[in-house]
Order: C-alpha cells, then sequence, then structure tokens
C-alpha cells in the first residue's frame, strides 16, 4: 500500500514537471516600437508636412518610391 502510495506521488511529480517546462516565451520587442500611429496621427502629421507649395515635390517622391518598390518585387 505505501509503495503504491509513493509510485503514485512521484507519477504525479513527474507529470506536474513535465507540463510545467519549456514554455517559449514571446521575445521582447525593442523600446520604442510599442507606439503605432493612429490614421488620425497621420492625417495630422501630413496636413502638416505637405503644402502647396510643396505638394508636386512631395508626389513625385511617393511616385519614384512605388516604382522603386514595384521595380525590386520584379
Amino acid at each position: 500500500m505505501f509503495s503504491q502510495v509513493i509510485v503514485t506521488l512521484a507519477i504525479i511529480g513527474v507529470l506536474a514537471f513535465a507540463m510545467s517546462g519549456c514554455r517559449k516565451s514571446q521575445p521582447k520587442s525593442p523600446p520604442g516600437d510599442d507606439e503605432v500611429k493612429t490614421a488620425a496621427e497621420f492625417a495630422a502629421e501630413a496636413e502638416d508636412e505637405i503644402t502647396e507649395e510643396n505638394l508636386d515635390e512631395k508626389l513625385d517622391r511617393l511616385e519614384k518610391e512605388i516604382e522603386a518598390d514595384i521595380a525590386n518585387e520584379e
């Protein structure tokens, strides 16, 4: 009887240890990466940066970036 109790406790201990071990933790992101801009923040930033005077320049720059991205994908 005593040996059965010891074996049962040993099995329970091994199972508890096996179930709790080797948990993979997610890697922590570097500081500063947690901040994500909202659509309203992007819109406010665009209103500050884009004016009628530099509209054509900004548009040309964006078109060149898009063309370069397309060329890199091919």
